[in-house]
């Protein structure tokens, strides 16, 4: 069974980098879908269905936990990691506060992998 991951990243080189990230270390990981802004996320995610969205904070137009906050009401069984750029202490609490269950810096990708195991071995149990 694979597992389907939604990308929300507005820079299209950090979107590549995650899904090469993403499809050499799970082999049951299936993008499903990416997009550059939350509106579009929004509008993509219901009807994908996916198992797990990536999210970053800055977006143009909605931010990211905007987005968090407008998916969880409708799409309460997906995972969400917010990935980003930022300080992850900066935003952790308003991350888990939206509905998020984890967030992640995107300069070290090994913790990104960890949290994400971490996730899907929660899932799925």
């Amino acid at each position: 069974m694979s597992i389907r991951v939604y990308i929300v990243e507005d820079h299209e080189d950090m979107r590549l980098i995650l899904k090469r990230t993403l499809k050499k270390n799970f082999r049951d990981i299936e993008i499903s879908g990416e997009s550059e802004t939350g509106e579009q996320a929004l509008e993509d995610i219901p009807s994908l269905k996916p198992d797990l969205v990536l999210v970053d904070v800055s977006l143009p137009g909605i931010d990211g936990i905007e987005l968090i906050r407008q998916l969880r009401p409708t799409q309460n069984g997906i995972l969400i990691l917010v990935v980003t750029g930022h300080s992850v202490e900066l935003y952790k609490d308003s991350a888990l506060k939206a509905g998020a269950q984890d967030i992640v810096s995107k300069s070290d990708m090994r913790i990104m992998i960890k949290s994400i195991r971490q996730l899907l071995d929660t899932y799925n149990t």
